[in-house]
């Protein structure tokens, strides 16, 4: 809700230039869930209205940068993509606190696009003999949603947050088996998972430092020439008792730009 009387100084109103109004409005609902009024080719974003104009030439060039909040990274990266927009800049770590990645709308705009940088976050992956039927299970028992499927690889989530991660006995997804002891019972496939890493690289000092036991050197998932999803660095490690500990930095830290295909370290 806008205050009837904006405070002086505030930025109350934005325009901003498109060629086709129906497919701007479209990305600005589905990337950052803006309202969109058609008939007046007005939308509504938090804190501040404007408007989309066809009398504009699209802001390409340098000068002030509309930087705009999401809640997770990746998702936002990937919304933009499948919308008619494209990502400009890998993203960056600024100062440990956020990441900043530049995108273009479809009408060539280029906006920031900003998500709080997380210390860590606990992924619980478990190794399973059907990744379809427990899906279900954990779907229909715990009320779970799928965000992956198929019978390799699953992603569960809960308010849209990732809470579980499914994989297969059998299958190595070029990282090996994800039992620490495949001769042992499925029950020990279980995987401390600790995903959104800010500080990854300073997790792999730190790992050079202790001379810790490393199972996987740090790689790119997926590889070069795989997509962008999740699009993050992962360093796999075994603790004092044996347990295999994954380590990954922010979905989407370590996007691929479309001309780009080199692997990340």
């Amino acid at each position: 809700m806008i205050p009837q009387h904006p405070a002086h100084g505030s930025i109350g109103y934005l325009q901003l230039p498109t060629q086709d109004l129906a497919r701007s409005a479209e990305f600005y609902q589905a990337v950052f869930g803006w309202r969109a009024d058609l008939e007046f080719g007005s939308f509504e974003a938090p804190g501040v209205i404007g408007q989309w104009t066809t009398g504009r030439e699209a802001a390409t060039g340098g000068g002030p940068l509309l930087w705009i909040t999401v809640d997770r990274l990746s998702p936002a990266l990937t919304a933009v993509t499948e919308h008619g927009g494209s990502v400009r800049t890998r993203p960056v770590l600024d100062h440990r606190k956020r990441w900043l990645a530049e995108v273009e709308d479809p009408a060539g705009n280029h906006l920031g696009v900003v998500a709080t940088a997380r210390t860590a976050t606990a992924q619980t992956l478990l190794a399973v003999r059907d990744v379809e039927a427990s899906s279900r299970w954990y779907q229909d028992i715990l009320g779970l949603v799928s965000d992956h499927g198929g019978p390799s690889y699953e992603r569960l989530t809960a308010d849209g947050e990732l809470v579980l991660q499914l994989h297969h006995v059998d299958v190595d997804h070029d990282h090996g088996s994800v039992i620490a002891d495949p001769a042992g019972p499925v029950g020990n496939g279980v995987l401390v998972w600790l995903g959104e890493v800010a500080d990854f690289d300073g997790v792999l000092a730190r790992v050079t430092e202790y001379q810790a036991t490393v199972v996987r050197a740090p790689h790119r998932n997926p590889p070069a020439g795989g997509g962008n999803g999740p699009a993050h660095r992962e360093i796999w490690l075994r603790d004092p008792d044996g347990y295999s500990v994954v380590v990954a930095s922010a979905d989407g830290e370590a996007w691929q730009l479309g001309e780009e295909r080199a692997d990340l370290p």
